[in-house]
């Protein structure tokens, strides 16, 4: 029943997206780094050795709106971020609409509701990191490696 249920939502909420010509989850749809983290474990245990991870600590106070751009997720600098890191949501989208797990295990469906194409890495990351940085960056590089 649960999965008719999600069918019947998960369509309309397609239809919805592409009527309206915004394939995107709301902007006010994060979910956090953790919340990520509970079905993609290795990943997130990955990302927590990251620069990314640890963005907080390069901030003495709270950093100012427009610096949440590149070193936060969530609505900054048009509102408010969720967190002063580079968590999985700043890369990957809003994840509320498309984090439950039959939704994203349909790649189709989880795009359509806000799930990022990472497959052009390298111009999603120089959003950010097209700056001078201090560490040398490599687009190339995986930026949460798992081990097997």
């Amino acid at each position: 029943m649960r999965a008719i249920a999600v069918l019947a939502l998960t369509s309309f909420m397609l239809v919805g997206a592409l009527v309206a010509g915004d394939a995107s989850a709301s902007k006010s749809d994060w979910t956090g780094s953790a919340k990520c983290g509970s079905c993609h474990p290795k990943q997130l245990a990955a990302w927590l050795q990251t620069p990314h991870a640890t963005t907080a600590k390069r901030f003495a106070t709270k950093p100012q709106t427009k610096c949440l751009a590149c070193h936060g997720t969530g609505d900054a600098p048009a509102g408010t971020a969720i967190a002063i890191e580079v968590g999985c949501e700043a890369c990957h989208g809003a994840g509320a609409a498309y984090a439950e797990d039959d939704i994203m295990r349909n790649l189709r469906v989880a795009r359509a509701l806000g799930l990022a194409d990472t497959s052009r890495r390298a111009t999603l990351c120089m959003a950010c990191h097209a700056r001078q940085t201090k560490a040398k960056f490599d687009p190339t590089a995986p930026v949460h490696p798992v081990k097997p």
